[in-house]
């Protein structure tokens, strides 16, 4: 007696599905094993941070800098002035500075850059300035405001961005059938810039964390976000069904969020987490959004190329899936049977 098999969306023969114990086991296998990754990316990169060559300025000669580069990694580049440093600030080249004076010494942080790293400059600085018995003045450019605290702003919108990026291609995915697959890109396309928008207005005019005199450029690039997002989701449910969305789980937040430098600088971050932070979405994101409120745009073509790679690459990878089944003529119930499935990772 022969074994009933299944036909999957491209009409290759699988295996009879999982059932009873079986299917319960792989379930809990793969609970444990998502948040196995969950406590590994986050205590891993986050519970003991450590400075790893944070780009510094130095104008004049201090003793400070040489008993500070003893116990914190400094990545120092000496500038003429304190206008130039200050210049090189602004530009996104250093997170901070230390001006030689004849009266004493003084050390610009940089909290809109990230209020943490800012804190620890000052400590450390302080610190050394104690046991030389000299005096040190502690300068803040680009202060935080009363909305933004924390400095976390720009990384909570963009996470609230991803997620609704890969919760709409789920559920597009999922409950759209035939009609959103013709046009699954448009859809998505639409609700990102509709997200964006409800984003962009509740962080802005209505709770205040984000300038709202910034509102038009800042809606273009949550829609930017968004849109990459869902499209890069979109491409790997078509390829993977169910386990694409559990690998934008895993890469885009579980690894993404810490990664990204949004409340513990990248620099400051283990060598996994600090070299990959920046080409995910959450990093890039948390880059742009920031530079733009903050610095006035300055350093954000890479990590705008980086997510219109993202947005571009899920394109087209999305059509051409969807050109190659069309040409196998598959129907749209294998897809709806496989998308209903992803809803539930």
């Amino acid at each position: 007696m022969s074994e009933t098999v299944s036909h999957d969306s491209v009409g290759e023969p699988q295996g009879r599905k999982l059932s009873g114990v079986p299917l319960l086991i792989a379930a809990i296998g793969v609970v444990l094993f998502v948040q196995a990754l969950f406590v590994f990316s986050y205590i891993g990169a986050l519970h003991h941070p450590k400075p790893h060559k944070v780009a510094f300025g130095v104008v004049g000669a201090s003793p400070l800098l040489s008993a500070v580069g003893k116990q914190f990694s400094l990545k120092a580049t000496q500038y003429a002035s304190e206008a130039d440093a200050l210049t090189a600030i602004d530009r996104r080249k250093i997170d901070g500075a230390l001006v030689a004076e004849p009266a004493g010494a003084k050390l610009i942080v940089v909290p809109a850059a990230s209020n943490a790293g800012a804190a620890a400059l000052g400590a450390v600085f302080t610190a050394a300035a104690a046991a030389q018995n000299q005096k040190i003045a502690i300068v803040r450019a680009h202060p935080l405001p009363s909305g933004d605290a924390s400095g976390a702003v720009s990384f909570f919108v963009v996470m609230a961005l991803i997620i609704g990026g890969y919760l709409s291609s789920t559920i597009a995915m999922a409950f759209g059938g035939r009609s959103t697959r013709n046009r699954r890109l448009a859809a998505l396309a639409i609700a990102a810039v509709i997200g964006a928008l409800f984003t962009d207005t509740l962080a802005g005019p209505v709770l205040g964390a984000i300038p709202s005199s910034k509102f038009l450029v800042l809606w273009a690039l949550f829609t930017l976000v968004m849109m990459a997002v869902a499209f890069a989701t979109a491409a790997l449910q078509a390829l993977l069904g169910a386990g694409g969305t559990l690998v934008v789980v895993i890469v885009f937040v579980i690894f993404g969020a810490p990664s990204s430098g949004g409340t513990v600088p990248t620099t400051y971050l283990p060598t996994l987490w600090r070299t990959i932070g920046p080409y995910l979405p959450a990093g890039a994101g948390t880059t742009v959004v920031r530079n733009t409120i903050y610095f006035d745009g300055n350093r954000i073509a890479p990590s705008l190329i980086i997510l219109a790679a993202y947005l571009l690459v899920g394109a087209v990878a999305v059509l051409l899936f969807h050109r190659q089944r069309a040409a196998t003529g598959t129907g749209a119930e294998a897809e709806a049977s496989v998308a209903a499935t992803a809803i539930v990772s």
